[in-house]
């Protein structure tokens, strides 16, 4: 009896390898259906909603970034009155998240005020296309940094 019961649990442990096993072949096919063979070339359009009247303090930069924080290209210096950046990745992706956000310079030439500017990023999920164009759309409000009197 111990013979068939050790047996019958080998067996069991054994069919739910196979079957573990198997579940697993199939998200490694769902990765390479998610990847394209050849790189494909896709432009980002950034359009910054500001009007260049509105006082600000401090040096921004726009990114594109993926679902970690990468860069997917290199982040450029956001200026007064212009409202259209560019930005151009090469990717194996076939679908991917990309954040499109405004943020501080780091360690740039930043004025001390009290005026800065607060953004909201723009998410969006992409099936990319060789060629295509996606738009993001950045909306900065100003915001107030208050000091503590002592």
């Amino acid at each position: 009896m111990k013979t068939s019961a050790t047996f019958s649990a080998l067996i069991l442990t054994m069919f739910l390898l196979s079957v573990n096993s198997g579940f697993a072949a199939n998200d490694n096919n769902r990765n390479e259906q998610l990847t394209n063979a050849t790189a494909v070339q896709v432009m980002h359009k950034v359009i910054v909603h500001l009007d260049a009247e509105v006082p600000f303090c401090n040096t921004y930069q726009i990114e594109i970034v993926d679902a970690a924080g990468n860069f997917v290209a290199p982040p450029v210096i956001y200026h007064r009155g212009i409202t259209t950046y560019k930005f151009f990745e090469q990717t194996h992706q076939a679908k991917a998240l990309r954040i499109a956000r405004l943020t501080l310079v780091p360690n740039g030439p930043n004025a001390i005020g009290p005026n800065i500017l607060l953004t909201t990023p723009d998410v969006k999920i992409i099936e990319f296309r060789d060629g295509e164009t996606y738009q993001f759309d950045l909306f900065p409000r100003v915001g107030t940094i208050k000091t503590v009197s002592q």
